[in-house]
């Protein structure tokens, strides 16, 4: 788990082409100036600019590093240059590891290879392992991270590169700590270490370093763990993302040694600067240091607070993990697509060879065919008959290995439905029932006073009520992913389904003070299956209040439009940004699900069950939202059966 901190830290560094150090804005003037001139797509020193362009923006701005990389591409396919071709698919794929984007990094990184291997170009090779290394070590796949990044160094070493050299070996020697193998983890961080002083590279010897305390705390080694740490502290390298790390780690040695007053103050300098920096992980560890030390001096309400924290933001890590987790499946499958592509190429290269051979071989031949006419004639035949056997066989085999294909898509839709499920359940009731044992645990130890016994029962009561909600939406999702969507489609009157839901809701929106308002007159016929109809509802329903702050309102209200019925269910919450409305009833989890304007916690499940019940029941859904202004999502289902 250590490693994900120095990994986002690594990203700016790993990266770096010799050539690098000028100042962006001066690169951007000297850009502005040639982009103007005729022959700016024709002058192949511009290709060098570009990716240096790339390289800067490369942290900072995404979206402006690829433009610059691929204009890079531009130039070098126009003025034929492979080995800027290269170096633009190096700036390319770094960029694309950056935002994120792990497909098209190993695309680029494959691109990167092919050239660099037509071409003999060593650089650009290792770029492409290092690239691979990182995209492995980004996915905790550490063995194979460690056998691209040998690859690199080794390169590296031979080309002379120490910048390289050291930021290749630390790699491996995070990899190594990651799989327990300390011996070897020492050895590489012990080689880093000294050519990082030997090359004055503060902010690597800084993070090896950080590294190397985090490691002789695992041994239990407190004391020498908290000395490596204030080098990092006391160094001439200043930087917060560092820092924080630094005093994380001499807050968990301290409290190992029973100093919990300093452990405390160290914590909390970690948590500031993690802040800073937005480092989440950073935060959630120095959350755990300040609620394990108020837990032992004593002070339970602080601990319970800094607890219910960090179980929040731990949520939000786990839920990531997860989703990584689900990612790496495709990304192995485009991994080996890529293999099976290479081996495709090098299949046609041997053909394309043997082709020519074969017509060196026909022109010798060509003067004595006169001679061989009959014996070449009968060849022919007996070639032309074998082939088709060949063909037939071909075609047969083919005919296999789509069947075969066919039946492993279905076996890895099933896996891969079992697979999120249970992800999905463990994980998404794992952090609110630890949550609940601990307030049990508070309640049982009896030395809480009336107040805080009060204020802990009604957030107990809040987390049950949460649970239950998360429960139900789990179970429903799970059937509807197992065992298909069935409906059972009849007439009936929708106020009386909303009515049911109001009275059910009522209790959690007179807590909130949210009035809940039913707009109707008369029936209002709908033809669609009732229960679903009633989760569509209750859902619709729940997320607005949950997204209303207090004053608030939530109206439930009905039109016609031509064969449907529309169900309007409009709130004065807090609305939606443009991130979240672009996947709204398209993914689960908490990438989708926030938290209330209560801090109210779900499973972003409920989104997606609306989705799948309205559509199965031949209907749609319209979202109008405006931040800070309220939401309006409006159903519509048909009012008569399909025949009438």
């Amino acid at each position: 788990m250590i490693f994900k901190r120095c990994l986002f830290c690594l990203i700016a560094l790993l990266f770096t082409i010799t050539g690098y150090a000028q100042n962006t804005d001066s690169l951007l003037r000297q850009f502005n100036k040639l982009k103007k001139s005729k022959g700016f797509y024709r002058d192949t020193a511009n290709i060098k600019l570009l990716t240096n362009l790339a390289s800067a923006y490369r942290t900072d701005n995404t979206d402006s590093s690829l433009l610059f990389g691929n204009t890079a591409l531009t130039i070098a396919r126009q003025t034929h240059s492979s080995e800027g071709e290269a170096n633009a698919w190096a700036s390319i794929g770094g960029a694309y590891y950056v935002k994120g984007s792990y497909f098209q990094s190993l695309e680029a990184a494959s691109r990167l290879m092919d050239i660099s291997s037509r071409i003999n170009y060593k650089r650009g090779k290792g770029d492409a392992y290092q690239l691979r290394g990182l995209i492995y070590l980004g996915q905790d796949e550490f063995k194979d991270a460690i056998a691209e990044f040998a690859k690199a160094l080794k390169i590296y070493k031979q080309l002379g590169l120490p910048g390289k050299t050291v930021r290749m070996l630390f790699n491996i020697g995070l990899s190594y700590d990651e799989l327990q193998d300390s011996t070897k983890a020492f050895d590489y961080l012990n080689q880093a270490k000294a050519i990082a002083l030997h090359t004055n590279d503060e902010q690597m010897v800084a993070m090896i370093y950080n590294r190397i305390g985090e490691t002789y705390y695992d041994f239990k080694l407190y004391k020498t763990a908290i000395a490596f740490h204030n080098r990092v502290i006391n160094g001439k390298y200043q930087d917060k993302w560092e820092n924080a790390f630094a005093y994380s780690g001499l807050a968990q040695a301290q409290y190992e040694l029973g100093n919990y007053d300093a452990a405390l103050k160290n914590a909390v300098k970690s948590r500031q600067l993690a802040h800073e920096v937005q480092s989440l992980w950073d935060e959630v560890r120095a959350l755990k240091i300040l609620a394990q030390a108020y837990a032992a001096t004593g002070n339970f309400e602080q601990a319970y607070r800094y607890n219910t924290q960090m179980n929040v933001y731990n949520d939000s890590l786990l839920n990531d993990n997860k989703a990584k987790k689900l990612d790496y499946l495709h990304l192995k499958q485009q991994r080996d697509e890529n293999i099976k592509l290479e081996k495709e190429n090098e299949i046609h290269t041997q053909k394309t060879r043997f082709n020519q051979l074969l017509l060196v071989a026909i022109g010798v031949l060509t003067v004595c065919i006169s001679i061989f006419a009959v014996i070449m004639s009968r060849s022919n035949v007996q070639k032309t008959s074998l082939n088709n056997k060949l063909e037939r066989r071909n075609r047969s085999i083919a005919n296999q290995k789509e069947e075969i294909s066919q039946q492993n898509e279905k076996l890895d839709a099933i896996n891969h439905t079992k697979n999120q499920l249970f992800s999905v359940i463990s994980h998404d009731l794992r952090g609110p029932f630890a949550s609940i044992m601990q307030t049990i645990e508070l309640i049982r130890d009896d030395e809480l006073t009336e107040d805080e016994r009060n204020r802990i029962l009604d957030n107990f009561y809040k987390q049950v009520g949460q649970i239950s909600t998360m429960v139900n939406n789990l179970l429903l999702w799970a059937n509807s992913q197992l065992e298909g969507n069935i409906t059972q489609p009849r007439e009936f009157d929708a106020t009386v389904i909303v009515n049911e839901v109001i009275n059910v809701s009522a209790y959690l929106a007179g807590n909130k003070n949210v009035q809940l308002i039913h707009e109707h007159t008369g029936t209002k016929q709908i033809f669609a299956d009732p229960d679903h109809v009633k989760i569509i509802v209750q859902n619709l329903v729940g997320n607005a209040i949950k997204f209303t702050p207090s004053g608030g309102s939530v109206t439930i209200s009905y039109t016609h439009d031509g064969p449907n019925q529309v169900i309007h269910i409009k709130d004065t919450g807090v609305g939606i940004s443009l991130e979240k409305m672009g996947k709204l009833f398209k993914v689960v989890g908490k990438s989708i699900s926030g938290y209330g304007t209560n801090h109210e916690q779900g499973a972003g499940i409920g989104l997606l069950l609306i989705k799948q019940f309205t559509e199965v029941n031949k209907g749609r859904i319209k979202l109008h939202s405006e931040p800070g202004v309220g939401t309006e999502i409006s159903v519509y289902l048909p009012v008569n059966a399909p025949d009438q």
